[in-house]
């Protein structure tokens, strides 16, 4: 892909969003085992995006493009609101969350 497309291998990866499962597998476990959230970095979203855009250009299946274009709204949203993340045992963490108070 690299000789008949023209690009370089990081941005072959970073399109097939392969980048991004290595970095969250570790965390998802440890998070979760811990009541943790699971931390993304903002710098990560980037990965989401490629993947979406490369299922689109591959004339992806519409109800996965349209989950696809639901998360990366759901992550700019949330990428408004980030929280600092601390490391746990080496695994990237975010804090466990507020409790909050019950509707009456």
């Amino acid at each position: 892909m690299e000789a008949t497309g023209g690009s370089d291998a990081d941005t072959i990866r970073n399109a097939s969003g392969a980048e991004l499962l290595p970095v969250l597998y570790p965390r998802v476990g440890t998070a979760v085992a811990r009541g943790h959230g699971v931390a993304m970095l903002v710098s990560e979203i980037r990965h989401v995006e490629a993947a979406v855009i490369n299922l689109e250009s591959y004339g992806g299946h519409e109800t996965v493009l349209v989950e696809g274009y639901a998360l990366l709204k759901r992550l700019a949203t949330l990428k408004e609101q980030a929280a600092a993340a601390e490391t746990v045992d080496g695994i990237l963490t975010l804090p466990p969350p507020t409790p909050r108070a019950p509707c009456g």
